[in-house]
């Protein structure tokens, strides 16, 4: 009884008690299945494959649902297991996942059992109830909805495109905002850009893997734009070289800090923000004086792009770029980052109209809703706020308050607001400005709908029921149409029946929720005319703009990587998780280059204040070699200010000196050092320089044809003392590609949620005891392509080695090698002495210094119940690290041997291999010929990291091979 009592106490001191904690699990099952005290029917969901007759304790289901991120959805798989989701895949047959997975959506499954989501409805501070939200919204109003406003994020949910008619059908002078502080204040910079080129708003689509020459003007395509995984597939199967005779994709990149997209350039051009729309512009030109034929650009555009030839040492780049693209007619690819102004976008589909890109570059019709004459921008909606014309705001998800340009000054007109209501997960910055507050659902416990970025319909259905009393927009907008009891899984149903006419059958919707998606229904090309006149107006005013002055420092604001706009920053997954470039945690920084630092007499971790017309911000520097110079780059997302315990205190707010004239940059910052200030910054991977060691092997595709074999001596037999084992039956190993490794860390993410890696804070990340089993090291390409300096990533995990440095030194027998090949850690006979980590050359090794469940609350409570049962979470005292999924191994020899059959090729994925969205880890035994894992072994560019050390490694790397350009020196 003193024990029970003791550990009750201990689970309420976190803030959920084990009474809590029953209830959720019964709260989870009652949708699995299972009997539960719930007074709401039990709505059926449906499985990924075929139902079992009842749910089975310890044998997982897969469930289709579809993530939406600011409108745009990607189809995912979810594992759960008794009812608890517990692990994200992609699903396979979606447009915009193909299989893998994003950092986001890996992470989103934690997010569903945050112990600080919001528990309750709330009136102004006090309780409230359902009942009270429905008697004071859901009635009639007199003024036909003349001072009704709406504010959510941009949507293509069919089901909410109901309901807004819905909504304006009762309500007729309602009005609707869609806000993203990632699009702008000032619309879709992309469909602006085609109002240029052709006259109407289209939205540009891409297939990279039709491109031999692609050119990014500042567009993180790889990792930082809807569809990215897809297109990260894409690019992977125009990039890999299978062979020194095979061809590649060439990517030029001109940008100004340094992204994923930017680390794969083969050509990469920096550039302060307002200097890349003239560049685009100067490639223009240069194209347009190229031999194009029929297809030659529009005389008055030619005209106008005169003065934009480019000048000065980039001239021959740029003009090379023109020449490389002119020689792939259909070929090429020109794309324009999301955040570019439209002429930029204009300018890219001006190219690839030119070119006839037709394969790799085409139009349709956008996928986002729009509400027509009840549409308005936040800026009208602020000016209706200030002049009091608004009585009742219902904010859907967004957070304003926190995101809002400063000089809006949206905070204290929202408040003024007589009746606000706030629906979201988080009682955030805008919760506590509002006097209503509804609980919101994760996208893991809601009904609903959105399109992927081509248009196709994904379907988003729950694996569980709202934990926390949860709300979806759907049902809120229902409440102010008029419905009594709003129901998401009805109001689903009816939507699909109305739109689908007599094809809406339940058998019909039961298919698509099966699949998580409906084939077929991709948005149809639309093939526009240019219209020059406008096109050629925009670029000549671009080159009458005047110049930003010289010497003058520009601000960029970026989404972050990993918490995107801070809507996932209570995610301690992804506030530790190493950022792809700069390798830094739990915070952001001005990021600068080093010549400009130089010039400032700044350092790492100096505290400085950012000053953007006369607002400041204290944040710390952070020196990024690539960065362009005369710029600063500020990621977005950090210093929350609402009750998100996580987020609070980490990094800076960004926003705050964000104008609605200039949110994706500015120029004018000024940067004051504060003297002997310093805030230090948990940096993973300080040193970048691999010091002439044979780490990250690469080589230009020129070198690889004429030396096939350059990476000959770092692969084979060596000889050694000890007796060679003998292996017999299946043999696991791992082949990784460097070549299309985009440093993305969807693989970090997923082995953490598969194998039950905690976190661990800043303090500890400082102190160099990150946990995590698998890393993305990042290095300054050496050799013969370090004369251009570019980056190599590498994962790096345990490479299983057949004689195992780690195994000679454990002085109880803890680090084991299995009859599988597999280097194998018995965490029961493991006392802590730490030699195994000390003599592994290739520092894979983790070690648990504390209890991190009772150090961490984030690791504890609630967030358990994402915890995988197939895999022991460790105790302090005990070494772990990589074990190949050991779990799904064993997983399937059972099935196997239950089947009486061997285990098939292919069948064992681990988590890292399965969320990779560019296929370049590849894992399965070297028993099964013809598979990619052992053809790639097989091609020259194979090798061993640190082979001169004899450990006979199981995991092997091909060497990254780029493609310059040979006109370009």
């Amino acid at each position: 009884m003193d024990d029970e009592r003791q550990g009750s106490s201990a689970d309420e001191a976190e803030g959920v008690s084990r009474r809590d904690l029953l209830k959720l699990l019964g709260a989870s099952m009652a949708l699995a299945g299972v009997a539960g005290c719930n007074p709401k029917a039990t709505e059926g969901i449906l499985p990924y494959v075929e139902v079992p007759r009842d749910v089975t304790p310890g044998i997982r289901r897969f469930y289709a649902t579809s993530m939406d991120l600011d409108g745009f959805a990607t189809g995912l798989l979810v594992e759960s297991h008794e009812g608890r989701p517990t692990k994200i895949e992609g699903n396979p047959e979606h447009p915009a996942s193909l299989g893998a997975t994003g950092v986001i959506e890996q992470a989103s499954v934690l997010g569903l059992y945050d112990r600080e989501r919001a528990r309750g409805l709330r009136l102004r501070g006090g309780p409230a109830t359902w009942e009270a939200f429905l008697a004071r919204f859901g009635g009639e109003r007199r003024d036909r909805g003349a001072g009704l406003r709406f504010l959510l994020y941009p949507t293509s949910s069919p089901l909410l495109g109901d309901m807004i008619g819905r909504v304006l059908a009762r309500h007729p002078a309602a009005r609707f905002t869609f806000h993203s502080p990632t699009r702008g204040v000032r619309g879709d910079q992309a469909l602006d850009g085609a109002r240029l080129a052709f006259g109407e708003a289209l939205l540009p689509q891409r297939d990279f893997s039709q491109a031999r020459v692609i050119v990014s003007l500042d567009a993180d395509f790889l990792a930082g734009m809807p569809f990215s995984l897809r297109y990260s597939r894409q690019f992977a199967e125009a990039r890999r070289p299978a062979s020194p005779s095979a061809g590649m994709c060439r990517l030029y990149v001109v940008e100004s800090m340094m992204s994923p997209t930017g680390s794969m350039a083969d050509h990469r051009l920096r550039r302060r923000p307002s200097e890349i729309a003239a560049t685009a512009a100067s490639l223009a030109a240069a194209v347009a004086r190229l031999p194009l034929g029929p297809q030659a650009l529009p005389a008055e555009v030619a005209a106008a792009l005169g003065p934009a030839a480019a000048t000065g040492k980039d001239a021959a780049v740029i003009e090379a770029m023109a020449r490389d693209l002119g020689r792939h007619p259909g070929a090429g690819l020109v794309v324009a980052g999301d955040h570019q102004p439209p002429v930029v976008h204009a300018i890219a589909h001006l190219l690839n109209t030119a070119l006839r890109n037709d394969a790799a570059a085409w139009l349709t019709r956008p996928v986002l809703l729009r509400a027509g004459d009840a549409e308005q921008g936040l800026e009208a909606l602020t000016a209706e706020l200030r002049a009091g014309r608004v009585d009742t705001l219902v904010i859907l998800e967004a957070n304003p308050s926190y995101t809002a340009p400063p000089d809006l000054d949206f905070p204290r007109w929202l408040r003024a607001v007589p009746e606000s209501v706030y629906v979201g997960l988080h009682e955030n910055e805008t919760a506590g400005d509002c006097a209503w507050f509804v609980p919101g659902t994760h996208y893991l416990e809601a009904w609903g709908d959105a399109r992927a970025y081509d248009g196709t319909l994904s379907m988003v259905q729950p694996l569980i029921q709202p934990l926390f009393g949860g709300r979806t927009a759907a049902e809120i907008l229902a409440v102010l149409a008029g419905d009594p009891i709003p129901d998401a899984h009805r109001l689903l149903r009816e939507s699909w029946a109305r739109r689908q006419g007599a094809a809406g059958s339940d058998a019909a919707m039961d298919a698509a929720l099966k699949h998580g998606l409906v084939p077929g229904t991709a948005a149809p090309r639309v093939t526009p005319t240019l219209t020059p006149a406008p096109l050629a107006a925009a670029i000549a005013a671009l080159a009458a703009a005047p110049a930003a002055p010289e010497g003058a420092l520009e601000v960029a604001f970026a989404p972050d990587p990993r918490v995107y706009d801070g809507r996932f920053a209570n995610n301690p997954w992804l506030q530790e998780l190493p950022a792809p470039i700069t390798k830094l945690t739990w915070d952001n920084a001005a990021l600068l280059a080093p010549a400009t630092a130089r010039r400032l007499g700044l350092e790492n971790e100096d505290l400085v204040t950012l000053d953007l017309g006369g607002r400041d911000v204290e944040a710390p520097v952070l020196v990024v070699p690539g960065h362009a110079e005369g710029a600063v780059t500020l990621h977005l997302g950090y210093g929350r200010r609402g009750a998100e315990e996580i987020a609070a205190g980490v990094g800076f707010d960004a926003y705050r000196l964000r104008s609605a004239a200039g949110e994706a940059h500015a120029t004018g910052l000024t940067i004051r050092r504060i003297e002997g200030a310093r805030h230090p910054l948990a940096v993973t991977q300080p040193h970048r320089s691999q010091e002439g060691r044979p780490i990250a092997l690469s080589a230009t595709l020129d070198h690889y044809r004429a030396h096939p074999d350059f990476t000959a001596s770092q692969r084979g037999p060596l000889p050694s003392l000890l007796a060679l084992p003998v292996y017999k039956g299946e043999q696991w190993a791992m082949t990784i590609d460097l070549a299309i490794c985009t440093g993305c860390s969807s693989c970090v993410v997923a082995c953490q949620a598969e194998n039950n890696v905690l976190v661990v804070g800043k303090e500890e990340v400082l102190n160099k005891r990150e946990m995590h089993w698998l890393r993305i090291d990042t290095y300054e390409a050496e050799g013969e392509r370090a004369a251009a300096p570019a980056l190599v990533h590498q994962p790096m995990l345990c490479q299983h080695c057949e004689m195992a440095p780690c195994e000679y030194v454990c002085p109880v027998n803890a680090t084991v090698h299995s009859p599988d090949g597999l280097n194998e850690m018995v965490y029961n006979r493991c006392v802590g002495t730490r030699f195994c980590s000390n003599n592994c050359p290739y520092k894979v090794r983790r070690f648990n210094w504390y209890d991190w469940v009772e150090r961490r609350p984030d690791n504890g409570g609630i967030a358990m119940l994402q915890r995988n049962p197939e895999v022991t979470v460790r105790e302090r005292g005990v070494m772990e690290k990589c074990t190949f999924c050991v779990q799904r191994i064993r997983r399937a020899e059972i099935a196997a041997r239950v089947e009486g059959r061997p285990i098939r090729p292919g069948e064992v994925r681990t988590a890292c291999q399965e969320a990779c969205p560019t296929r370049a880890i590849q894992f399965g035994s070297l028993a099964h010929r013809g598979t990619e894992m052992l053809a790639w072994r097989e091609e020259p560019r194979v090798y061993s990291v640190l082979h001169e050390l004899g450990t006979r490694p199981r995991v092997q790397y091909l060497a990254r091979i780029d493609n310059p350009n040979p006109e370009i020196a």
